[in-house]
């Protein structure tokens, strides 16, 4: 199975279409890569913990609303024994490369750390491809383990006007 996976701040412009003043771009980007995705039946892994993230600023009435359209578009993956192991591996590699230490100095919370690098261990144990996301922790705590792409850029097609005989 092909199954690349998902970070929140994807979901956020391709599903509620919101953005940040300056990434508002990416939301008609990240639709039409979902688009593409499906259309060549690429399967889309969301972990839990990214579900959990999502659900954070949306009414608990509707949180059931929202899991069920996450269960019927997306494979949901939860954080399982494997991606426990996974994670405590990775963890532990890059607490030796004070990675954490540093990533913490520009801002990011050992929280928010610690999410990334769960994303990260689940997208491994569920076997994904690669991680779409734009976020420097989760690619920090990617490297050497599974690949980190940016949403591409996807050409949308032109009707050519055809010639009349």
């Amino acid at each position: 199975m092909n199954l690349v996976c998902f970070d929140n701040h994807v979901l956020v412009w391709g599903i509620k279409e919101q953005a940040t003043p300056g990434q508002e771009d990416m939301i008609p980007r990240t639709k039409a890569f979902i688009s593409k995705l499906q259309n060549d039946k690429i399967h889309v892994l969301i972990p839990s913990v990214v579900v959990a993230e999502f659900l954070m600023p949306i009414p608990p009435n509707m949180h059931a609303t929202v899991i069920n359209l996450f269960d019927r578009g997306f494979v949901v993956a939860p954080f399982d024994t494997a991606a426990a192991s996974q994670f405590a591996k990775i963890w532990l590699s890059k607490k030796g490369q004070e990675l954490a230490n540093n990533l913490v100095k520009n801002g990011a919370t050992r929280a928010e750390l610690k999410i990334d690098s769960l994303i990260v261990a689940t997208a491994i144990s569920q076997k994904a491809e690669c991680i779409y996301s734009h976020d420097a922790g989760v690619r920090a705590f990617a490297q050497d383990y599974i690949e980190v792409k940016e949403i591409p850029f996807i050409p949308l097609q032109i009707n050519m006007p055809t010639e009349k005989s």
